[in-house]
């Protein structure tokens, strides 16, 4: 982290954004702390005098170019996005309004869209910078109840893949994150009655991968060439059954269920 002087983290009230605040101003780097969570804000803004925190809803265009606007006025240049805010309500189709699936690609997609075009002009003006985009296998690995979550990770998906393939001739780093189930605060939507049972199984059976070691296989990736962090074993095997096997993907999900 040599590198990064001013980073801002979205999702930073809690789970990977939060964890993520917390590795940077360890490595004495001054950070921006975004999320709507005000209450879980103040509590990260305490935990280092190098956190400056900003309540910034990601689906407003207008209020992310406000807050990146005043980070970069009071910290000075961004040096490193980790985008980690995101929703995760779980419902079959049948029982979510349309406005309730476009809120969800609003957070996830449009969120995600709205801190790279705030972030990258700087960035491609000093030809550096590191953008994180956090997407996830259910861009990739389809599962029951998760249409609206699934469809917008799968957009974040390809989007940091051609964002990637257009800045490869600079030194701006873009980085998507893909991971398998994670014991982070999204894990609260899996007790809701309508969670796949894939998802409660894995709950009960306390087998949520750790969040800080996704963070650990985030640092370490960022050293490498690639575009997408598969941070676990699990995202790697679940990723590839599904490219490989798109129909057996549905009959093993159906048969952990």
């Amino acid at each position: 982290m040599e590198d990064i002087k001013v980073a801002l983290v979205t999702g930073a009230a809690s789970g990977m954004g939060r964890i993520s605040v917390r590795r940077l101003t360890d490595a004495g780097i001054r950070v921006a702390a975004l999320d709507v969570n005000e209450a879980g804000l103040e509590e990260v803004r305490q935990s280092s005098n190098l956190v400056k925190t900003f309540a910034c809803n990601i689906a407003s265009s207008e209020e992310v170019i406000n807050a990146v606007e005043e980070v970069q006025a009071e910290l000075g240049p961004i040096d490193r996005l980790t985008h980690a805010g995101a929703i995760m309500p779980l419902n079959p189709i049948s029982k979510m309004s349309a406005a309730d699936i476009n809120n969800m690609m609003r957070i996830n997609y449009e969120g995600t869209v709205n801190m790279v075009k705030a972030v990258l002009p700087s960035m491609e003006t000093r030809n550096s910078g590191q953008i994180i985009l956090f997407g996830s296998i259910a861009g990739t690995c389809p599962e029951r109840n998760m249409s609206a979550y699934c469809a917008s990770k799968a957009a974040v998906n390809m989007f940091a893949e051609i964002l990637w393939k257009e800045l490869e001739s600079t030194n701006i780093k873009v980085l998507l994150v893909c991971p398998a189930i994670t014991n982070t605060p999204l894990m609260r939507f899996v007790t809701d009655e309508n969670a796949p049972n894939t998802l409660k199984n894995s709950l009960a059976k306390g087998k949520l991968n750790d969040p800080e070691k996704v963070v650990d296989a985030i640092e370490k990736a960022l050293t490498k060439e690639d575009l997408i962090c598969y941070p676990t074993p699990d995202a790697v095997y679940a990723t590839r059954i599904r490219r490989f096997f798109p129909n057996y993907w549905w009959k093993l999900i159906s048969k952990n269920s």
